[in-house]
């Protein structure tokens, strides 16, 4: 039995019931982080159009892609404090994206230091860099599969496996939609 269904009209207006703290930090952030996000996107445009093909995507996937995290990060921190299910599933997609995102970035440094020329010295910095935030963010995951945080949420009869394989799949055919679409 979840804690929020003990809890009475009073106590969740007033904010009384047993939200675990990590959750509020990691709500406030993820939705200050896409609002920031967004608002960078917007001041950044034409600088952003510009950087894209340097990278070696369009205009409009780059755009799409900082405007997706920026919504992701906002909905799942509203959904997040407000302890909705859906906020529970957009952070563990939000921190499974970031793995993703992160471990790629790790696995190009090799390929993207030989395509420009990259001294190996500096290479050392980048992988440190890439392996911190993919650690950080498997903590994360970690921490939104634990019992009190699943029992905040009501998710407590979600598979975490189940959960996680979910997220990642979704993270796979969207890195896999970016390759072809390129």
């Amino acid at each position: 039995m979840s804690n929020l269904s003990r809890a009475t009209n009073e106590d969740i207006m007033e904010g009384n019931y047993d939200r675990p703290i990590g959750v509020s930090i990691l709500a406030i952030l993820m939705a200050i982080s896409g609002v920031g996000l967004l608002i960078i996107q917007l001041l950044a445009f034409s600088v952003l159009n510009e950087a894209s093909p340097l990278v070696g995507v369009t205009n409009t996937f780059i755009q799409a892609a900082i405007g997706f995290l920026g919504l992701l990060g906002l909905a799942g921190g509203v959904g997040m404090w407000l302890g909705k299910k859906w906020g529970w599933w957009l952070a563990m997609f939000y921190f499974a994206y970031a793995i993703t995102r992160n471990a790629n970035a790790w696995l190009s440094i090799n390929h993207i230091s030989d395509q420009y020329g990259a001294l190996e010295q500096n290479l050392t910095s980048y992988y440190i860099k890439y392996g911190i935030r993919i650690l950080w963010n498997v903590l994360l995951l970690y921490f939104m599969c634990r019992e009190n945080v699943m029992s905040f949420f009501n998710t407590t009869e979600t598979k975490k496996w189940k959960a996680l394989l979910i997220v990642f799949v979704i993270c796979l055919a969207i890195f896999a939609a970016g390759m072809f679409l390129n």
